[in-house]
């Protein structure tokens, strides 16, 4: 398993504090190349690898209904 960099567990602890709705919604963004605040400091690497980790979260929450 690829360690993730602490600038993205930053921005994966940011986003996710917001809600599901908004993490949705996030993934949405990164996905159409838009620069949010959470996550303007990353750079295109870091963007991916945080689209990543925040898709893996979702499906968890998916799989499990909550």
């Amino acid at each position: 398993m690829k360690e993730v960099c602490s600038e993205v567990m930053v921005a994966i602890d940011r986003i996710c504090a917001l809600g599901c709705d908004l993490v949705t919604a996030y993934i949405r963004a990164l996905q159409a190349g838009e620069q949010r605040p959470e996550y303007a400091g990353l750079d295109a690497i870091q963007r991916a690898s945080l689209l990543v980790e925040l898709q893996l979260i979702m499906s968890i929450y998916e799989k499990t209904g909550d």
